[in-house]
């Protein structure tokens, strides 16, 4: 007998372990490694949704403790393939949480087995003596049929309600029964065709064509007995209704053939075929190091560092060429869905139906089903954000991570995964070539690049002879001396009316949506602020509204101030809404476009506000970091860069890193065709390095200036940070656990190997109504930092209550 080990899917640390069940001998062909099960769970044998990480002879089970599979899911195919399993494993230990939450991450979204629970009234005839609350719960069953979800009691009588269920349990008065629900997403097309085994065929047919009122089951024998099979659609549109269709199906004298068809999310009709172009001398010696790579046993991640406009797309196109030559599938990653439209074009357009996208603008369906293409081997690209990387290829040859330096690749739920060091292992595990495509590549994986770790690849010029946009940086402090109180400067406004009358194109850049920052009473000084997170909340104008950026919150504008009832609110901060309201203002003729997260919510928006634009349908297009980076506008000829300071202002040491790749990115939207690009810079810092640099396009200077700073302060790629939030419920409780937990790191650095930086309240002290509070450890070492502050958090959580939670990350962007 084969015996399965399953990892059972809960997020209860405790279950996070395998568990022995027994294979019956009907499954035995096909549950196999990676597949998805049903396991009976617990002292009650729920039923449980498991996945088999391996197969085993024997079991140090006793056998009268050992159970058996339930059932085999997906139609015995696996949903994990060993590189997926190998990767899971590792993001375990590398994010620090468990195995079911990173297999949850890596399996296809919306196909999870959900369990319902119902409780029903049994046929026990005398009911025996029961509490107020237990009659309460049962007139609320009988009101209700007999039956009910027991979620539904709950909200009727709260948490409380499952004691009160497990004594009518005891006392026979009702019973529990399990349900389990699946959603398989299956696009399927109903194929008709007549039973001609049927024994009462003959008679049926015959008193179709007697008996005028049976027109409807005559035509459909008819239009079978000439087409064998017809689809549903088909048969509706002869005219032919449902009736028919049921009745003689209800008797058995037609057959049905269900065929499934995989969804396509885009038409190849809609691209035009092209072809490779010629490689510059750059290009030429980029692809021949890649081409290298890709037959090497021993491969080696490679950075393609590229100045905007220089080309990278087209290497990235020509290396995977190579790579379907050889058989082998890739996968290419984006940072933002938004630029997933643009680059899509370029790679369907060259490579046609093997390639196919997803993200989470598609249905659950359409998501599903190119997982499915990707499994059973009809597709061999796949573009989409971080997600995409998880596709089942079977001999995966070539990852691409398009835009490299973007935070974005970094998951902000458990886990809290880095797509780049993923993908990474990834390529070390299927013997895949990894190329890290950016102008502005982050400084860790520049340094590692310069140290021989990875394989630098550099473009210097843009194609095409094409140059670099001219850069100027507008000192707003000078704009309010001269008594312009305006977000846009003078020259930028000049410079846009010039565009006008050219009939050439302008992007503004701001990197924060909204119409104002904060919202505040002019008489007493209070901010609107979110309940929930204690965040400022932001005025949105279109709709009149509060939003909380951080949990989605939305309240009506207040009129008075609720603090003293005051009239005079006033909005504070600049934001896409209302550099778009002002620029409407400036240029009252002008068609203008905004592209941010509230304006790209609808599936598709973000493709087609990014084609209006490139078709001329708009001047001007206002916009946060979506539009900062990746893009080809042939007639944008000038790019304003509102506050190009913003990110210097977040207390991050990352800020000067983002305040240059954000400028340089932005600016080298313009003039990618001639040489008429501008860039207008606007700020309130014109002499920091980082502005500076950017605005001389020089990546390098700004690196050596950078990577100085970091190594005096210790900072990553010269040392690490690790971060625990200490969250829970109740603020007094939680603040206690974080005093606990930094007492016992003071405790256990006797050496001082590490700088241990609080507990302090979190920047966001409560969210979405937990309180947090945050412990920052520094240290030389990367790994002797991680296991040294895991080590100490598991022994405070056996001295802490369960409902406080740690969260840990390492190298953390921010510390909010």
């Amino acid at each position: 007998m084969k015996f399965a080990r399953v990892i059972v899917g809960m997020n209860n640390p405790e279950t996070d372990r395998v568990f022995d069940y027994r294979i019956p001998e009907k499954f035995e062909a096909i549950a196999v490694q990676g597949i998805r099960v049903i396991v009976p769970f617990g002292r009650k044998n729920t039923k449980t949704e498991g996945y088999i990480l391996s197969l085993s002879n024997e079991s140090e089970i006793s056998e009268e403790k050992l159970k058996d599979l339930l059932e085999v899911l997906d139609e015995g195919k696996p949903i994990f393939t060993p590189a997926m399993l190998s990767l899971a494993e590792w993001m375990k230990d590398k994010y620090f949480c468990t195995l079911n939450q990173c297999l949850q991450t890596i399996m296809p979204s919306g196909i999870r087995t959900k369990s319902l629970w119902y409780a029903s009234l049994t046929d026990t005839g005398e009911i025996p003596k029961c509490g107020k609350m237990e009659h309460a719960v049962l007139d609320a069953l009988l009101d209700m049929g007999g039956v009910a979800e027991l979620t539904e009691l709950e909200k009727l009588f709260g948490s409380g309600c499952k004691n009160i269920i497990q004594q009518l349990q005891k006392k026979n008065i009702i019973s529990l029964k399990q349900r389990l629900l699946r959603s398989d997403y299956k696009n399927e097309k109903r194929l008709f065709s007549i039973n001609f085994n049927a024994p009462l065929l003959e008679n049926a047919m015959k008193k179709a064509q007697e008996d005028k009122r049976l027109q409807g089951q005559k035509k459909l024998f008819d239009l079978l007995v000439e087409k064998g099979e017809c689809s549903i659609e088909e048969i509706k549109s002869n005219g032919i209704n449902d009736s028919p269709v049921k009745t003689l199906f209800a008797k058995g004298l037609l057959l049905e053939r269900r065929e499934e068809k995989k969804r396509k999310v885009f038409s190849l009709e809609d691209y035009e075929k092209t072809m490779p172009f010629h490689p510059t001398p750059e290009q030429a010696n980029a692809l021949g190091e890649i081409e290298k790579q890709l037959t090497k046993a021993q491969k080696k991640p490679i950075l393609l560092h590229g100045i905007t406009g220089s080309g990278k797309t087209e290497i990235y196109m020509q290396s995977l060429q190579k790579t379907l030559s050889m058989g082998k599938q890739a996968v290419v990653l984006v940072p933002e869905i938004s630029l997933t439209p643009q680059i899509m074009e370029r790679f369907i357009s060259r490579f046609g139906e093997v390639v196919s996208v997803t993200h989470s603008r598609l249905s659950a369906g359409e998501r599903l089903d190119q997982w499915k293409k990707a499994r059973d081997g009809e597709i061999s690209v796949i573009i989409g954000p971080r997600s995409a990387l998880f596709m089942p290829f079977a001999n995966l040859g070539l990852i691409i991570l398009d835009e490299v330096h973007e935070n974005s690749y970094i998951s902000d739920i458990t886990p809290k995964y880095d797509a780049r060091e993923a993908a990474k292992k990834l390529a070390q595990d299927t013997g895949a070539v990894l190329i890290m495509g950016s102008a502005t590549p982050d400084l860790v994986t520049y340094h590692k690049a310069v140290m021989g770790e990875y394989l630098l690849l550099e473009l210097t010029e843009r194609t095409g002879g094409g140059l670099l946009p001219q850069m100027h940086i507008v000192d707003m402090r000078k704009e309010l001396e001269e008594g312009n109180r305006s977000s846009f400067s003078l020259a930028l406004q000049e410079e846009i009316a010039r565009n006008l009358d050219k009939g050439e194109q302008t992007m503004l850049f701001l990197n924060r949506r909204g119409f104002a920052t904060f919202v505040s009473c002019r008489s007493c000084g209070h901010v609107m602020r979110c309940s929930d997170c204690n965040i400022s909340y932001t005025y949105h104008a279109k709709e009149d509204v509060l939003m909380c950026h951080y949990c989605g919150k939305t309240v009506e504008n207040p009129k008075t101030c609720p603090v003293c009832g005051s009239k005079y609110i006033r909005y504070f901060g600049v934001g896409t809404q209302k550099i778009e309201d002002e620029a409407r203002r400036l240029f009252p003729k002008a068609k203008i476009l905004r592209m941010d997260l509230d304006t790209t919510l609808r599936k598709d928006s973000h493709s087609r506000i990014l084609e209006a634009f490139r078709k001329g349908e708009a001047d001007i297009l206002v916009g946060t970091q979506m539009i900062a980076k990746g893009h080809d506008f042939p007639n944008v000829s000038l790019v304003g860069i509102m506050a190009a300071d913003t990110a210097l202002n977040t207390g991050s040491f990352y800020g000067a890193e983002n305040t240059f790749q954000l400028i340089t990115q932005a600016g080298g939207r313009a003039g990618r065709v001639n040489d008429t690009g501008r860039v207008y810079i606007q700020t309130y810092q014109p002499k920091h390095y980082s502005i500076t640099h950017a605005a001389k396009q020089d990546y390098k200077g700004f690196y050596q200036e950078e990577i100085l700073l970091r190594q005096m302060m210790g900072y990553p790629p010269f040392g690490a940070f690790f971060s625990v939030l200490v969250t829970g419920q109740n603020e007094k409780e939680t603040v206690l656990a974080a005093e606990g937990l930094g007492r016992l790191l003071q405790e256990g650095n006797q050496e001082e190997s590490f700088f241990i930086m609080g507990p302090v309240a979190a920047t966001l002290s409560k969210f979405r109504g937990e309180y947090r509070q945050r412990i920052i450890i520094q240290g030389v070492e990367e790994e002797a930092l991680a296991q040294f502050v895991v080590r100490i958090v598991e022994k405070t959580k056996k001295i802490t209550k369960k409902e406080i939670y740690f969260n840990l990350v390492q190298n953390p962007l921010n510390i909010v």
